[in-house]
């Protein structure tokens, strides 16, 4: 069927041009998240960048902040309007602390990717979006690569995609986007040289350059100027964002689906040569280390149903001894195509073929409880019935984290009104985690502590906050863990990256 579909575009289009692009230089991944040495420090002024965010008559957004120590900061959203002047809006925030701002309180005018300046560090930006039909949101980005890679892209009946290419430099940028399916790695027609101008934006739907295709992945080249990508998926239900990415050779995943979603993993592999991909899965009972093993082929993107491999909810790991783009997708039942083509058991690839090196729990099980809150229970009262779960429909994806850490911000809890928000912890290494939660901003509670046993996760649901939207976390433990966030409510689903500083 995907031949056919193929036939389709050729029709429409013509033919694109399939040779080979030279193998992708391979650097450090640069998706958002501060560096150690970076974060590190005290004294960290710095630039973050949001490209998709967007307030109107149906769509409410904010961006959302938070330091560990005293900072000022600036947002500046650029005017559509070249000749006018970008609208900003200056922000004092007294540190450990967290502060959301509603885009339409500065301007609302549609599409306002924007950027959040710092004049002290540590400080971080996400950014939420949302409406009563849909809800999204990202982690903005601090690191600027030459070449962006963007793994996920659906264009098959029913959903569309858009690239999002945000240029907030006063330089003029010029970038090359190509396409990476089943057939390889090809140039988009149109998208050899993409002129963006100074402080500008351009919203391409990619549904009408390559319909029909069931697994898409991209890269952004910049042959001159920086431009920051970002892929946008709607199924018609919600909507699902996530920033480019650069290429390692670990990815976790603290969240992989909330109740009601089933999660999928996307692989992508650009160069000369494959990668040996395992899988390890985190639960609640502990790991299941290399869960999966395959070979993913060079420039021939891979759509995984974690729901195969265990019932959900759990965590992942991902890890290569070479560089590779990953990226999770969730959503109902029967959402995404499957393009996963299971190997002969002769030739399935596990880590006796190629040992990615990695941190691994020490053991699949572990005695010790994992303490949430003081006297909390899951056991309703006497008398009392018991809570139906509640199940979520919609959309999200999420970057993975390349590096575990030991310490975490969070921002933007509660900042969607009408939704439950979780942070979700995973703990990935042979010992115990102590995590100190410490509320930053709007305080529900003090810090709390608590323990997550080797090799699995733990999800921390947020308390509904006295003022929406003012409220984040510092996360810090003991031992290496990596942290994400979900907001989902009746408007949809949205995964956040959490970002590590240290």
């Amino acid at each position: 069927m995907r031949r056919a579909a193929v036939v389709i575009v050729v029709g429409v289009l013509g033919m694109l041009a399939f040779a080979q692009t030279e193998p992708v230089g391979v650097g450090s991944p640069n998706f958002g998240t501060v560096s150690s040495d970076v974060g590190a420090a005290t004294g960290d002024p710095s630039a973050w960048y949001c490209s998709w965010v967007a307030a109107g008559a149906l769509r409410d957004s904010a961006f959302n902040l938070a330091s560990v120590v005293d900072i000022g900061a600036i947002i500046t959203l650029p005017n559509p309007n070249p000749t006018e002047d970008p609208d900003n809006r200056e922000i004092q925030l007294r540190g450990p602390g967290a502060r959301s701002m509603d885009t339409g309180a500065i301007v609302r005018r549609g599409a306002s990717p924007g950027v959040v300046e710092f004049d002290d560090g540590p400080a971080v930006a996400t950014s939420a979006m949302w409406s009563e039909e849909l809800l999204t949101g990202d982690r903005c980005v601090v690191s600027v690569p030459k070449v962006w890679h963007l793994v996920g892209g659906i264009t098959a009946e029913g959903f569309k995609l858009e690239l999002q290419l945000f240029n907030p430099f006063a330089e003029s940028a010029k970038v090359r986007v190509e396409a990476i399916t089943e057939f390889g790695s090809s140039p988009l027609a149109g998208f050899e040289n993409i002129d963006i101008p100074g402080r500008s934006w351009v919203i391409e739907d990619l549904s009408r350059v390559i319909p029909f295709l069931d697994n898409a992945s991209f890269t952004v080249t910049s042959e001159s100027g920086i431009v920051i990508p970002s892929l946008v998926l709607n199924n018609g239900t919600d909507e699902a964002s996530w920033p480019g990415t650069g290429q390692s050779t670990t990815w976790d995943f603290p969240v992989t689906s909330v109740r009601g979603l089933v999660p999928t993993l996307v692989l992508s592999k650009t160069g000369s040569t494959g990668a040996t991909v395992a899988i390890d899965l985190f639960t609640p009972d502990g790991p299941i280390l290399d869960a999966d093993g395959r070979n993913v082929s060079a420039l021939e993107p891979v759509r995984i149903n974690l729901a195969d491999l265990a019932e959900p909810p759990f965590a992942v790991r991902v890890r290569s001894t070479v560089p590779f783009s990953a990226v999770i997708q969730s959503g109902p039942e029967g959402t995404f195509p499957s393009t996963d083509v299971v190997l002969p058991e002769d030739e399935e690839v596990g880590a006796a073929d190629e040992e990615p090196a990695s941190e691994d729990p020490a053991g699949e099980e572990s005695t010790t409880e994992t303490t949430v809150a003081e006297g909390e229970t899951s056991e309703p009262a006497e008398g009392e019935e018991p809570e139906a779960p509640v199940s979520y429909d919609g959309l999200a994806a999420m970057p993975g984290n390349a590096e575990a850490l030991e310490r975490w911000l969070v921002p933007g809890l509660g900042i969607v009104p009408g939704a439950d928000t979780s942070i979700w912890i995973l703990n990935p290494t042979g010992d115990e985690a102590t995590v100190t939660l410490s509320p930053l901003g709007v305080s529900f509670d003090g810090p709390e502590k608590v323990l997550i046993p080797p090799g699995t996760y733990l999800e921390v649901p947020v308390a509904p906050l006295s003022e929406t939207g003012n409220s984040g976390m510092l996360v810090e433990a003991n031992v290496p863990v990596s942290v994400a966030v979900t907001i989902a409510g009746p408007q949809g689903v949205a995964f956040i990256g959490g970002v590590g500083i240290g």
